[in-house]
């Protein structure tokens, strides 16, 4: 955790809507019982496929599990409810390979993206399981542009980004904090190369301006802060911004 009183990483108030939404969704869609049972999402195939709390179990060593779509994805959705997600991700996997044309497949590829997803719990651990995740639901607008769940595949991609462009931000501002400020400014860069318009992205630019004034840099500095005030005006960093730009106008360009 930073504790050196930088700013608080923030998100944009439309999309913390969006990532609530789906923390309570995933809470009620992980594990069995009262929360399983009130889970929209995938609702009608579990029924179909008779899920249950053994289904797992019962389909470990069966034959049918090498080529039989029903019985895969059975296994698949049960180890996704023992939130055992990478056996799951194995399972949706080896669906897709077999039965990419088949009328769950799209949902599939949803859950083969969220079980991705639901590896990933803060923004200072790896970023791969995000990473995955965003391409799995990629993927299923590409590849099944007429699916139902283009909406809920949408709303993933939205946080999935947002905790990327997070985490990245986190990685950068601990470099910065360490005094890696060339380690720092390839991070903030990749930022706003990635992220131009996201709320991280204005971050990136006063932390790039710090980073560029600690390697001597003032001219670099400068211009980040030029791009900060004209972009952001509803930034938190405006202040400091045009408090900083100040003091190293006074000061010779580098």
């Amino acid at each position: 955790m930073l504790s050196d009183g930088m700013m608080p990483i923030r998100t944009n108030p439309s999309l913390q809507k969006t990532i609530g939404g789906l923390f309570l969704f995933f809470a009620f869609s992980t594990g069995w019982g009262c929360a399983a049972s009130h889970d929209p999402l995938g609702a009608e195939i579990r029924e179909a496929l008779g899920v249950t709390k053994s289904s797992a179990e019962e389909t470990k060593d069966t034959i049918e599990l090498t080529y039989d779509p029903k019985v895969i994805l059975k296994r698949a959705e049960a180890l996704y409810q023992e939130e055992a997600y990478i056996e799951a991700i194995g399972e949706y996997q080896h669906f897709l390979d077999l039965h990419p044309l088949h009328e769950w497949a799209d949902y599939a590829q949803l859950k083969l993206g969220l079980s991705y997803f639901q590896q990933f719990t803060t923004i200072d651990r790896d970023s791969e399981p995000v990473q995955k995740a965003l391409g799995s639901f990629q993927k299923l607008l590409t590849t099944y542009p007429n699916t139902s769940y283009a909406g809920e595949a949408q709303k993933r991609i939205a946080v999935c980004r947002e905790r990327l462009a997070r985490h990245e931000l986190y990685v950068g501002r601990f470099y910065y904090k360490q005094a890696a400020y060339p380690a720092a400014i390839r991070r903030f860069e990749q930022i706003l190369s990635v992220y131009p318009n996201d709320p991280v992205a204005a971050d990136s630019l006063y932390y790039l301006a710090l980073s560029y004034e600690q390697e001597g840099k003032a001219g670099q500095a400068v211009l980040h802060l030029q791009d900060l005030i004209a972009k952001f005006p509803d930034s938190p960093y405006q202040s400091k911004a045009r408090q900083m730009l100040a003091r190293l106008n006074g000061k010779p360009r580098s």
